[in-house]
């Protein structure tokens, strides 16, 4: 008898489990008849005719949602980088005259940073309003490794773009824009490139939530996308001699000779300058990639003969300032709460466009320790000095609580919990390749929104705060007999915590190494008779994310819900 007809007669009561009475079978595969369809990609052309960055503000652009099919699905937002020429700048002071090189750099996540917000209107009123940071984060709490390979090259999240000396088979070789004499035009230091983020609306994620156009003969419905501006985008290196940050990495600053965006949007001339000076910006030329859909007759009149009614997930967000140690805020959880998600920065990441790093570290790939040399013929290393005033952890959060109306949610959780159990159990994303993403879960799938599977009806409770302890930052000065001039930050200087600077914070604090602050950004005010100042403190955003519900009647839409 051949084995396996031995295995099929070698049947006991167990079996009776697994396989009495069955109710299906591995052999016989059925498929469904589904109603037809087709899909097209359109352009959502945005209005006005000044399509460009602004060197300060924000600039905010929209698109009409045109009827050209019945649902409208997917959407990408299009905008186009410019060319951009890194020169090397002269320093006629010495002899022979030598050159400081600019090495531009864009940063990183460059598609979702430029973006502060995204707004679906209805009629001109919001429906839901996104941040281009939360569709950061949100894109590494859902994609896998393999899928965010594909997305970085979309957003432009590559060595290209935010390190060129890097990029491809260079090893820390910046490729210069060098313009030599009788030779044709040097090519750029970073090519242009088209950007497309993945707009992560309700409607754009699953197919049968897309927006039903052929019910909403009464509405409009807009796109809005507000774009933050030049010089949040990209870092340089100080090429002037006589400035305190000589060398080290800055941002560029308006108006300025020498570190304005002009320097780069065209080729140089021999001397290093750029051939078009009144080049401040460029044409994004921004549009709406967006796919629709076309249905049957008979499956249109169906859509649009019945009031329906949508499941949409609505973000919210607070932003805390100035903060360190032991913290008690409070939140706006309002409707079905399916998850908390907590970022904290350093106050003096924005100095440096530093928008990706959410950790304790300058780099938060490389700790901060002090390394000793070389102890014996036999090069043995050095674990480091153990240095107090060095903080050698990572995370900002220390530990967190949620609290209903006075009562803990749960027993405090330390950062782990927050950033690896809820993380690993709950996200099928890569968040280890963004450290610092605190996450809570009252879903068993949070990002999937046809089937809720879980919440926590935050309307319910009268007040919810998240209570949580952050890390206590390095004391500049502490406990001071008298009253003295303290150096902060220019534009915390009417905060309740202004946020101060070290003495001398213009000097960098190490070779190579950026600044805390940069010239001009800090002014002195009279610290107080006691009490410590901190090197920075903690800027942070809480984000909850909600159900809410579109209800789709008469022609039009609206949120069932308004908080």
């Amino acid at each position: 008898m051949p084995g396996g007809l031995l295995q099929l007669v070698g049947v006991g009561a167990q079996n009776q489990f697994i396989n009495g009475n069955p109710s299906m079978t591995y052999f016989t595969s059925m498929y469904k008849r589904f109603t037809n369809f087709a899909m097209e990609h359109f352009h959502l052309v945005f209005n006005g005719n000044d399509q460009t960055l602004t060197t300060v503000g924000t600039k905010t652009l929209r698109a009409k949602v045109s009827r050209y099919a019945d649902l409208l699905h997917d959407c990408y937002l299009c905008v186009n980088l410019p060319d951009i020429y890194s020169p090397l700048s002269a320093d006629t002071t010495t002899s022979p005259t030598s050159a400081t090189p600019y090495n531009f750099q864009w940063i990183h996540n460059i598609g979702y940073n430029m973006i502060q917000e995204a707004s679906v209107l209805i009629n001109g009123s919001p429906v839901v309003t996104i941040t281009g940071e939360w569709m950061k984060i949100m894109s590494y709490l859902k994609h896998d490794k393999a899928r965010r390979e594909i997305l970085d090259q979309m957003i432009g999240n590559v060595p290209e773009l935010y390190d060129p000396a890097n990029a491809g088979i260079r090893s820390n070789q910046y490729p210069h824009a060098i313009q030599v004499p009788g030779s044709i035009a040097p090519a750029p230091s970073i090519r242009g490139r088209q950007i497309v983020v993945p707009l992560p609306f309700w409607f754009c994620e699953e197919i049968g939530q897309s927006l039903p156009l052929v019910s909403l003969t009464e509405a409009e419905v807009e796109i809005s996308i507000t774009f933050k501006n030049i010089y949040q985008l990209f870092t340089i290196n100080d090429v002037v001699p006589t400035s305190p940050t000589y060398n080290t990495r800055i941002i560029g600053e308006p108006q300025s000779n020498n570190y304005g965006i002009q320097n780069f949007l065209s080729p140089p001339n021999s001397q290093g300058f750029p051939t078009i000076l009144t080049n401040q910006n460029w044409n994004l030329n921004p549009y709406i990639e967006a796919n629709y859909i076309f249905l049957t007759e008979t499956e249109r009149a169906h859509i649009a003969g019945y009031e329906r009614t949508y499941l949409i997930s609505q973000p919210r967000s607070l932003p805390v300032i100035n903060q360190y140690g032991y913290n008690d805020v409070l939140i706006p959880m309002f409707n079905l709460c399916t998850r908390v998600v907590a970022l904290f920065q350093r106050t003096d990441r924005v100095l440096l466009n530093d928008w990706d790093n959410y950790t304790n570290w300058s780099d938060p790939s490389i700790p901060q320790i002090a390394l000793t040399g070389q102890t014996s013929p036999l090069q043995f290393y050095s674990a480091g000095v153990n240095d107090p005033t060095v903080l050698l952890n990572p995370d900002i959060l220390q530990e967190a609580n949620l609290v209903f109306d006075g009562k803990e949610r749960f027993n405090t959780k330390n950062s782990n919990f927050w950033k690896l159990i809820e993380n690993y159990k709950y996200t099928p994303g890569s968040t280890s390749e963004l450290p610092g993403i605190y996450h809570y879960s009252f879903s068993i799938d949070p990002s999937k929104i046809s089937q809720p599977s879980g919440s926590v009806n935050g309307s319910m409770f009268n007040k919810t705060d998240i209570v949580y302890t952050l890390q206590v930052p390095p004391v500049v000065t502490a406990n001071q007999a008298v009253q003295t001039s303290v150096c902060v930050i220019k534009s915390t200087v009417f905060n309740s915590v202004p946020t101060p600077a070290p003495a001398n914070a213009t000097v960098p604090p190490g070779p190579g190494l950026p600044p805390l602050v940069q010239p001009g950004q800090t002014i002195l005010v009279y610290n107080p008779l006691t009490g410590n100042n901190q090197q920075y403190q903690y800027n942070g955003i809480i984000y909850i994310e909600a159900y809410n519900f579109l209800k789709v009647t008469s022609g039009t839409a609206n949120v069932v819900f308004s908080t």
